[in-house]
């Protein structure tokens, strides 16, 4: 397989370079654009037309997606290139890269990637996972070579599909780009071919279209949100981050709700399922001082409306984690289709289980909650006192609970590996919400281990809420014995695995209470 590196003119796919112009059309725009008269006098020789179709590849769950990088194959009739691109404005990186391989089959090769750091980072990002087709396009490129006194350009003309699955969208755009000359070429020109009609700049690649498809998302969005800190002021009381940290989980539980409603992103409910945590994690923490009736019916309701994103939730980790991680390393079984088709089918039915719920009346309460809620702190004079002085005990309030389970580590049951799991995590949401009143090269080593022994955990527990696959392979894919052999094979791996995990925990927990706790 031979490689070269590509160059890349914009740090972001979604903000054209300044050598190019790429417009969205509809198919009469297309059309009437293909036959205006100024391209016969532009035109050096004659169109080229070819149909070139691209296979987009990703982990069940879009490690790769999340990252800003961007795998897929491509094929004009000619063989198959490889394209592996990252998006620096979404990775994080200082600039865009990407590179190109040439290949004679449609099957992404992490080996022929020939940038070191994005080969690895590709490597990391998909270790224990299925890389398989998400999405296609297949689109009739036309190209023409135009010349004018200013300059060199190409006009290319797409006229084609996205495919996700059995869900379809047009594609319809016109990319004008200068080879060579000045800026005033490509300024003229587009004037010239363009200025009659609607200007639609493309915002977004294929790639992103594809996604959007995938998640049954509109280009325009809802996008999921992950949970922004809050950063309190040193003389800040308890009722400023009581208040803050409501309208923060407020605003993250709306938006994800949206998106669990409108689209099947699974990053949505994971991240509402995040939010109603922290919202009840923040009333834990401050309910010493403000323990009413109307706290806890809100506690309430947020507990029911979150046990049904959990089901949904559970039901995307079983897909995407549980049978993608084991069926990246047993392939070949006759039965990991099948089980794959239960589960989906699964998840089809918990997601309009937890729609209904995200429109029932626990949620209609919460609804209420969150908005007139907030107003009640104002009468609360316990909520005066410095949030500086009431962190220090709300944080070791929740540290001895977790010290308490944490000592019987090595003889625990799955239930309380469940038990110390939630109550870490109740440690971590405490942390997260009162770190700014500390000094953060103090908080960061504690959060650190806080996180390896969390994660540890959390395994561990999603293995054993795997057990659950026996029912649902029972239910969805009882047609199929290699089904139910299948999920043996699946379980049997994890448990292998769970067990080399959880050797490990002992030494996360004694690292944990070996860090001095920064709020003492």
């Amino acid at each position: 397989m031979r490689t070269r590196e590509l160059e890349t003119e914009s740090a972001s796919h979604a903000v054209p370079g300044d050598r190019e112009l790429k417009l969205e059309l509809t198919r009469e725009e297309l059309q009437r654009l293909d036959a205006h008269p100024r391209l016969v006098d532009l035109a050096v020789g004659r169109p080229a037309t070819r149909t070139v179709r691209s296979i987009f590849f990703d982990t069940p769950d879009q490690k790769l997606r999340q990252a800003g990088i961007s795998l897929s194959l491509c094929s004009d009739g000619d063989g198959w290139v490889q394209t592996v691109t990252c998006d620096a404005a979404r990775n994080g990186a200082s600039a865009a890269r990407a590179t190109a391989a040439a290949t004679d089959r449609p099957e992404p090769d992490l080996a022929a990637i020939d940038s070191a750091k994005l080969r690895r980072e590709v490597t990391r990002l998909t270790r224990g996972s299925v890389l398989e087709p998400a999405f296609e396009t297949v689109v009739k490129r036309t190209i023409r070579q135009l010349h004018t006194d200013r300059g060199d350009l190409e006009l290319a003309l797409d006229e084609g599909v996205i495919r996700a699955g059995n869900a379809e969208r047009p594609v319809c755009e016109a990319e004008l780009g200068l080879r060579s000359g000045t800026a005033d070429a490509l300024l003229e020109t587009a004037a010239a071919l363009f200025a009659e009609m609607p200007l639609r700049l493309a915002q977004a690649t294929n790639a992103d279209r594809g996604y959007g498809l995938l998640v049954s998302r509109s280009g325009a969005g809802p996008w999921p949100e992950r949970a922004k800190p809050l950063v309190l002021a040193p003389d800040a009381t308890c009722r400023d981050a009581l208040r803050g940290l409501t309208q923060l989980a407020a605003q993250q539980i709306a938006v994800n709700r949206r998106v669990t409603l409108e689209t099947d992103d699974p990053e949505g409910p994971h991240q509402l399922r995040i939010a109603l945590r922290r919202l009840r994690s923040a009333i834990r923490a401050f309910r010493p001082l403000i323990d009413t009736p109307s706290t806890r019916a809100m506690d309430q309701h947020a507990r029911a409306v979150a046990r049904a994103v959990g089901e949904l939730r559970d039901a995307d980790v079983f897909l995407d984690s549980i049978y993608a991680q084991a069926a990246g390393i047993i392939k070949g079984h006759g039965g990991l289709q099948p089980l794959k088709d239960a589960l989906a089918k699964y998840r089809a039915r918990t997601r309009e289980q937890a729609r209904a719920a995200l429109q029932g009346s626990h949620w209609s309460a919460l609804e209420l909650y969150l908005s007139l809620w907030p107003r009640t702190l104002g009468d609360c004079a316990e909520l005066d006192r410095p949030a500086v002085d009431f962190a220090g005990e709300a944080l070791e309030t929740c540290w001895r609970k977790v010290a308490k389970k944490g000592k019987h580590l090595a003889r625990m049951t799955d239930e309380e590996r469940h038990a110390l799991r939630r109550r870490l995590k109740r440690l971590r949401y405490a942390v997260e919400f009162l770190s700014s009143l500390y000094e953060p090269g103090r908080v960061r080593p504690f959060l650190k281990r806080l996180k390896q022994l969390q994660d540890v955990l959390g395994y561990v527990n999603d293995v054993a809420t795997a057990r659950r696959l026996e029912g649902i392979a029972e239910e969805f894919g009882r047609d199929s014995s290699e089904c139910q052999r299948a999920v043996g094979y699946v379980l049997g791996w994890h448990v292998a695995r769970a067990a080399a995990s959880w050797e490990g925990a002992q030494a996360r927990w004694d690292e944990l209470r070996k860090i001095g706790r920064f709020w003492r």
